[in-house]
């Protein structure tokens, strides 16, 4: 974004201004500048959607028009993927001292969530017109599911996920 900002556009915008009043001063041809150059605007804008140049990443925790990996989440945080990519690791969570908790929000995105096999983790996944593959093979398109590793013991310490996919694409891998 600080292409628009610098000087050169806006010395090249007001050649070409100028261009154009004199092409229809002189010559009688009418260029419509304005309208080629919001038409060269929303190429940009969508070729960078496409090839991946343009994203945002709002925080830490959010990932908008991009694609990210995460390895390390602190229990009780909450984690975004909003028209992105992103790999979630959890297989290094620690969870000795204290169960914990992680919500984890998919909306038109995708994500790949890998867990410990032999750590306890408890998923609870909410999936709305999208995509959702457990590691048992359990897949949703629509509702509520929860999932639990073989070592996942109740009243001892373990990971909760709270996974929400709405118009995404959501993998959680045992690895």
């Amino acid at each position: 974004m600080h292409f628009f900002f610098s000087g050169l556009f806006w010395g090249v915008l007001l050649v070409l201004l100028g261009l154009t009043i004199v092409l229809k001063a002189v010559f009688k041809i009418d260029i419509p500048l304005f309208r080629i150059a919001f038409a060269l605007l929303l190429i940009y804008f969508g070729a960078k959607l496409l090839f991946g140049g343009f994203g945002i990443r709002a925080s830490r925790s959010t990932t908008i028009f991009s694609e990210s990996r995460i390895e390390s989440l602190e229990s009780g945080s909450e984690y975004n993927v909003i028209f992105g990519k992103s790999s979630i690791d959890l297989r290094d969570f620690d969870i000795a001292e204290k169960s914990a908790k992680v919500e984890i929000n998919v909306i038109f995105g995708s994500g790949i969530i890998y867990i410990n096999p032999e750590m306890p983790v408890k998923i609870k996944i909410s999936t709305v017109f999208g995509d959702s593959k457990l590691p048992k093979g359990n897949v949703s398109f629509f509702g509520d599911y929860v999932y639990k590793t073989e070592s996942y013991v109740e009243g001892e310490n373990y990971l909760r996920l709270d996974v929400d996919v709405v118009f995404g694409n959501v993998i959680i891998e045992e690895r």
